[in-house]
Order: structure tokens, then sequence, then C-alpha cells
């Protein structure tokens, strides 16, 4: 497959003038940028048994966009349709951002003014890189440059998403900070999960020949996969009965509901043959 690409390749600089076949296959090599809509907040609703409780932010897990690379092999059973094998590579990016839970404490007589603080930390979210597969029905325009779109049936071997979290309790006075109690919370797939992904795929593009067998392509296109669920657990055992309470209440955190969809824009090459 190499070999024949480079020859293909060598004809184009050529400038060889050979017609384009009305059938046959055509390899194409793309790259671009994915952007995920992935989005979820989480309320805390930890009680702290003190007036002026007062919140700052929310716990929010957003998915950014990054490269994505992918290849197709499609055959065409005449100028206009066939159907397409496709696999992408894309990495999911997902930050967070923790809040600042405050609340007023009274150490009683004699004692300054105190803060009870739960906060949030930077946590760490492991979204293992994904290899969808597709198989789609593929159609083009006539002509030099031609309009072209495809989708089908696409399919995701596995969603591995880890989340670790570290949450403290903190008490502050007169500038200075005490910390009481820290604890990590991870999540990760329900056990009874499938590990494979079904989802759908659609996306249109452009085609410009430069050669009787050669096109520079531009694609946009949107996948989606059903979602996954993953809930939130303990990952070490408490060492005070301060960190077993807010294990307690942290544990409550509703789960997590991993839909992935992601809108994909990408370009490359193609060589038909």
């Amino acid at each position: 497959m190499l070999i024949r690409t480079v020859l293909l390749f060598a004809v184009f600089v050529s400038g060889s003038s050979a017609p384009t076949m009305a059938r046959g296959w055509e390899v194409s090599i793309l790259g671009g940028w994915t952007a995920p809509t992935f989005k979820q907040e989480f309320v805390f609703d930890v009680d702290i048994d003190a007036p002026g409780a007062r919140q700052e932010g929310q716990f929010t897990l957003t998915a950014e966009g990054s490269f994505a690379f992918g290849g197709a092999v499609a055959y065409f059973f005449n100028d206009n349709f066939g159907i397409e094998g496709r696999i992408d590579t894309i990495n999911v990016n997902v930050d967070t951002m923790g809040p600042r839970i405050e609340s007023d404490v009274d150490l009683g007589p004699g004692f300054p003014p105190a803060t009870a603080v739960i906060e949030v930390g930077g946590g760490v979210v492991n979204v293992e890189r994904l290899f969808p597969f597709s198989l789609n029905a593929k159609a083009r325009t006539s002509g030099r440059t031609r309009f072209v779109a495809s989708g089908g049936l696409s399919y995701l071997p596995r969603v591995r998403f880890d989340a670790v979290q570290p949450v403290s309790v903190s008490l502050e006075s007169l500038g200075t900070s005490v910390e009481l109690a820290r604890v990590v919370l991870t999540a990760g797939a329900l056990a009874d999960d499938p590990e494979s992904r079904w989802g759908l795929n659609g996306g249109a593009g452009v085609e410009i020949d430069v050669s009787p067998s050669v096109s520079i392509v531009g694609d946009f296109r949107v996948h989606g996969f059903q979602s996954q669920t993953f809930v939130w657990q303990r990952s070490e055992n408490p060492s005070s009965e301060l960190e077993e309470i807010l294990i307690d209440e942290l544990e409550k955190l509703p789960p997590i509901e991993f839909q992935l969809i992601y809108f994909q824009v990408t370009g490359g090459i193609a060589f038909r043959f």
C-alpha cells in the first residue's frame, strides 16, 4: 500500500493526465480538530453545622477540543455512489473546576472568628484516546470540484474515563489555615456497563482534483455515541471521623453521565486508483 501511494504521488508530481476512473478505490488521509460537547456540573450539598454558609463556583467537568487524525478507504460503484470504511483517532481533554464552600464557625468565648472551608482542588481526569470505526454510505457530485456527503454506523471499542478528585476541610482564623481532613474520590465505570459503544456519524465536505488520481479533501463531521455512566467512590480509607463524614456526604454526588458527542473538522489528501 505504501509503494502504491508513493507511485500515485509520483504520477501527480509528473503531471500525468490519466483519466479519472468512474468506479474504483479511494484512500484518504485526514487531520484536523475535534470539539466535544461534554459538560457536567455537580452541586455539593455538604452540611456544615454553622451559620452563613456560602459557596463560590460550581464543581464542573468540561471537555475541550484536541487534534484528530484519521483515514478512510472507499469503494465507488460508479462516479457518484460508494461505501466507506473510516477510522478516527481523537483525544478528549477534560478540565475540572472546583467550588469553595465557606461557613462561619463560633469557637466559643475568647476565640477569634473562624471560617470552616470545604475546598475542591484541581482534580485529574484521564480519558484514553478514542478510536471510533465507521461504516458509511458515501455520495458525491461529478466534476473537478465535488461535494461529498457520507454517514452511517460507528463503533467505539472502549471508553476509559478515570477521575481523581481531592476534597479538603480546613479552619481559617486570623489569616492562618489548619487542614482538618482531606479525602480523595475517584470515578470509574459501572461494572455492568458494556465496554463497547455504538453510535452514528454523518458529515459533508468537498473534494478538489489536483490531478486525475489525487484530490485535496475537507470534511465536517459529527459523531454521537451511547452514554456511559461513572460513579463516585472512595479511593482510600478515612483516618478520622470527620473524613468519614465527608466521604459519606460526597459519595451522594450524582454519577457522571458521559455522553460522547463531538464535532470534527478535518482536511487532507485522497488518492484514487
